[in-house]
């Protein structure tokens, strides 16, 4: 495991939210929760929550290609469930 215990490797629960203009609330439910089976690493410091920088990279990166490939399965998806129906992307008159 890696030593986490130098400031500039290091955030706070507050500096998280401030540098991704989210709420702190969200941070600690990615912490304890995770989004989409990812959780946020973090680490405890005089009882005080700190997430590692190289940690948030790791999180960050898991929950977005999530979201992509996520994302391009539920638009085959859609498309499927409108090709049942008859319905094609050109008769949407574009």
């Amino acid at each position: 495991m890696k030593n986490h215990t130098f400031s500039d490797e290091r955030l706070s629960l507050n500096e998280v939210a401030k540098t991704l203009k989210v709420h702190v609330a969200t941070v600690h439910r990615w912490i304890f929760q995770g989004v989409r089976g990812k959780r946020l690493k973090s680490f405890l410091i005089g009882g005080r929550r700190y997430i590692a920088i190289s940690d948030l990279h790791d999180f960050l990166q898991a929950k977005s290609s999530s979201v992509t490939n996520d994302s391009g399965q539920r638009f085959r998806s859609s498309q499927e469930k409108l090709g049942s129906y008859g319905i094609d992307r050109q008769d949407r008159g574009e």
